[in-house]
């Protein structure tokens, strides 16, 4: 039985133990101990002889902190062993039927430790729906039933004749001291886009309504619907009817996800042209693959529902993500918002997402196929589904080998996965590895007064700037100092100094990686006015994202860290 060497300190014990993730009596050890015990004894069921051996594996990748698991995970794991191992779900309910049925199954998901996801098109009345809901998160929040704050995500077509209205349902939240649980965004199709971009009109008048709403409170968000549609890979089991709590994944009814997240950081290798250590990356995704695998087979029998049961056994959804890009990023001494900084990104999402694909392949040869790509109605029937990522201008993985691999997928339908990668935004897991966020710049220079991210420490030193750390240490950013180097500003400029543009910019690159959508805010500067986030919608889509949050600054009464970071929409 492997036992954890996971590195503890009072600051990170606290931390897990005020968000539920450990129990009073537990370390850090304790933690990653029973959680490599719970996805090992599910990986007997497959590999009685090479579970062990897995499970060393997977126990030095968390101890070394290249994986960290998402916060149901780690909560759950051989803890709360009737609990699905799951972070989201849409739960398969009819809200034009029972309301009170519907609290039950939506509290049952929420005290499993999963957010959840909601289409509001078949409602008369979708806002006092959403409000009800909304009353349902506040108050499981309150119960102390909850071991986690679990997110939710509710979603309208800009159809629907009452999307103004739920466009501004949450304007003025905060004057009201109204508590909201709840994400919101529109559903917008390509014809729907085009035809805003094309001629005034219902369509341009409620996106610009979107944007003023926005602009004021940060929701809504925009969902493209057909491209979100268009990568699903098994439409056969369902259509996405809604999205993860951060717009991340699409989802059809009762599906569920589970995240695991790479400490890019901790891949820096320093060296070369492509400073990652590739055969490291490589490894870690294997074993990570495997795990989440492990953890749709631990799950599969406490869902709170048959339905989510049914749905993730024929689909086996896993969700790869990121954490530490900052980092990355900043050891490479490469700005955030730059070619380089894009590129390296590229390079580096693409080979997790080849090498994740492989290593489903691989599973699929012991284990089998997921049943919604073994039926040869899914759409990696057609080889040209992966051909999109064999596109990419990256030197990490060639075309051959994508061609190779979507041509194999297509005539076996052996991939255990239907879907491999995923980028939500680690704001509670990426803490416990000591990581940036998901894909985001830094916030600040340093968390707390008298500490500064060890990558800002050695990029002054290199710049000859050590003169400068005492003013990081107090105020966390950099001094006006003229005198600093314009590409280390670049290097060190935190999220509010990067511009619009180099925001969305990234979240268009990392975009052309992934299986679903890019959770990722655009911050814009408190001086941004409602146009100019009509204008970021707009750039969103013509970049090709699947989905747009922005964020104003200062535009919420409650704001993380005062630094514009905001709920993320794809």
């Amino acid at each position: 039985m492997y036992r954890s060497n996971f590195p503890s300190s009072p600051r990170r014990e606290a931390y897990l133990r005020d968000g539920q993730m450990i129990s009073r009596h537990e370390t850090a050890p304790d933690m990653v101990t029973r959680i490599v015990a719970a996805l090992e004894t599910a990986d007997a069921r497959f590999d009685a002889t090479g579970a062990a051996v897995f499970g060393e594996r997977l126990g030095h990748a968390l101890d070394s902190e290249r994986i960290v698991f998402s916060t149901p995970i780690m909560t759950n794991a051989g803890r709360y062993n009737e609990r699905p191992l799951a972070a989201c779900a849409v739960p398969p309910v009819d809200l034009r039927g029972d309301l009170a049925q519907v609290k039950t199954i939506v509290d049952g998901y929420h005290r499993a430790g999963m957010g959840t996801g909601f289409a509001l098109d078949e409602l008369n009345d979708p806002v006092g729906v959403l409000r009800y809901l909304n009353e349902i998160a506040v108050e499981g929040a309150a119960s102390g039933l909850e071991n986690r704050p679990v997110g939710n995500m509710a979603v309208l077509s800009l159809e629907h004749p009452r999307a103004q209205e739920f466009i501004t349902c949450k304007v003025g939240a905060d004057s009201r001291d109204e508590v909201w649980k709840f994400n919101i965004s529109l559903n917008v199709t390509d014809k729907q886009m085009s035809a805003a971009l094309s001629y005034p009109g219902r369509e341009r008048n409620l996106l610009l309504a979107a944007a003023e709403a926005a602009h004021l409170c940060a929701d809504p968000g925009l969902l493209f619907a057909d491209r979100m549609n268009e990568g699903n890979p098994t439409p056969e089991v369902g259509t996405y009817v809604s999205t993860a709590p951060c717009a991340e994944v699409g989802l059809a009814a009762g599906e569920t996800c589970q995240f695991g997240y790479l400490n890019l950081g901790r891949f820096f290798s320093g060296t070369g042209a492509f400073p990652v250590d590739a055969d490291a990356l490589s490894d870690t995704t294997r074993t990570l693959v495997r795990a989440l695998d492990d953890a749709v087979e631990a799950s599969l029998a406490h869902y709170p529902s048959p339905v989510s049961a049914r749905v993730m056994g024929a689909k086996r959804k896993i969700g790869i993500g990121f954490c530490g890009l900052a980092d990355l990023l900043l050891a490479a001494g490469l700005p955030y918002d730059s070619t380089e900084g894009r590129r390296l990104t590229q390079e580096v999402l693409a080979l997790v997402n080849y090498t994740s694909k492989l290593a489903s392949v691989e599973l699929a040869h012991t284990r089998g196929g997921a049943p919604a790509v073994l039926s040869g109605r899914s759409r990696y029937a057609d080889p040209r589904f992966l051909g999109r990522f064999a596109a990419l201008e990256v030197d990490s993985v060639n075309r051959s080998d994508w061609a190779v691999l979507a041509d194999k997928i297509a005539a076996t339908g052996q991939l255990r996965n239907s879907s491999t990668i995923a980028v939500p935004p680690t704001g509670r897991s990426a803490p416990v590895v000591d990581a940036s966020t998901g894909i985001e710049p830094l916030f600040r220079l340093s968390e707390q007064p008298g500490h500064q991210h060890p990558g800002v420490f050695a990029a002054l030193k290199d710049a000859g700037r050590t003169d400068v750390l005492e003013f990081v240490r107090t105020h966390g950013r950099l001094p006006a100092d003229p005198t600093l180097p314009e590409r280390l500003r670049g290097v060190l400029a935190t999220a509010t100094q990067i511009s619009p543009s180099g925001h969305l910019a990234m979240a268009a690159a990392v975009q052309a990686c992934v299986d679903e959508a890019v959770s990722k805010t655009v911050n814009l500067p408190g001086t941004a006015q409602s146009i100019d986030v009509y204008d970021t919608y707009v750039s969103a889509f013509q970049q090709g994202c699947k989905g747009i949050t922005a964020y104003v600054d200062g535009s919420r009464t409650v704001q993380p860290k005062a630094l514009a970071v905001a709920p993320t929409n794809g």
